[in-house]
């Protein structure tokens, strides 16, 4: 079945200031089509994780992909089939080959035949001591003053949704997914793949509709986040939220405003699930799961606000 996260899609009004955002966060910029389309992606990586189309006078989710082996392609494509999904031509001619449908929400997904990327090689890292627990003697633990901290990859991603739970059957029952965590019984929830996986690769929050939250990339250590978090707002990034540690998850996060008011986090020490253990999930509250620190205190007011569905909105007033 799905084993990864590929990328997202997103129609924006003008591709310059996403240009902008996400060289600064980190990310290496494709041209797929001059004027039309560009993409983002981490060193090391053969593909697009974020692509961005110039299409519209709003910013609007386009479409999720994610990643399965041929074994996982051919079973998807039964169970689509026996839930009586439709199958859809891909949107672009540039657009990923494979199965391409849509989600109970209207949401287009892609899933596509690819391999698993290995683990990262862990570099120049070097483990944290702790009370009683010296693992790292006669080397020094910071970090190199020159340290560039780039993202690894796109580990995960959060997207709105009117019912949560019915979103949850459709992805756990077609696509496979594993509920990793639910918030306050159907508030939010939160999909690890099947087999060795992150946490999460896919958080679904409830609103009044479909839209996009926020884009996850993982990073090396709190360091690499903390230097990273600097570059951004030095070149005229907004502050979101953090940094700071989530109970659902695990993972140290912190946020960043993108220039249509979607979000880009980065994150580090997520809990992972392996694929040979059964993971317990859990109902949080709102606020145990959301953090159990954060410099920032509480999300801001707007953190949880679909900001697809307020341009529509004031779209349809004017």
């Amino acid at each position: 079945m799905i084993h990864s996260l590929r990328h997202f899609a997103l129609t924006v009004p003008d591709l310059e200031p996403g240009v902008e955002f996400y060289q600064a966060f980190g990310l290496n910029m494709t041209e797929r089509a001059p004027g039309i389309a560009v993409g983002f992606r981490c060193d090391g990586r053969d593909h697009d994780e974020v692509i961005l189309v110039k299409a519209g006078d709003r910013r609007q989710l386009h479409h999720i992909s994610f990643g399965a082996d041929e074994d996982g392609m051919a079973d998807l494509e039964t169970r689509l089939a026996e839930a009586g999904v439709e199958l859809l031509d891909k949107p672009a001619p540039d657009a990923a080959d494979g199965l391409w449908f849509r989600d109970p929400e209207g949401v287009l997904v892609n899933v596509t035949s690819a391999a698993r990327y290995p683990d990262h090689d862990p570099g120049d890292y070097h483990e944290p001591n702790r009370p009683g627990v010296t693992r790292r003697k006669d080397a020094r633990g910071c970090p190199a003053f020159d340290t560039e901290a780039r993202p690894r990859k796109l580990g995960h991603m959060i997207v709105f949704a009117r019912d949560v739970m019915g979103k949850v059957k459709f992805y756990t029952e077609v696509l496979g997914l594993k509920v990793s965590d639910i918030i306050e019984g159907g508030y939010a929830a939160f999909l690890h793949a099947p087999g060795d996986s992150d946490h999460h690769i896919m958080g679904i929050l409830s609103s009044d509709g479909p839209g996009f939250h926020h884009a996850s990339f993982e990073m090396d250590t709190v360091d690499h986040m903390a230097i990273g978090a600097r570059r951004v707002l030095a070149a005229n990034g907004r502050q979101a939220w953090g940094p700071g540690r989530h109970g659902v998850g695990s993972n140290y996060f912190h946020y960043f405003r993108d220039p249509w008011d979607g979000m880009a986090e980065y994150y580090c020490d997520m809990d992972y699930i392996s694929a040979d253990r059964e993971w317990e999930w859990r109902d949080w509250t709102k606020k145990d799961g959301m953090f159990l620190w954060s410099a920032d205190g509480m999300p801001p007011p707007d953190f949880g606000k679909n900001y697809e569905l307020i341009e529509e909105a004031e779209e349809e007033a004017a």
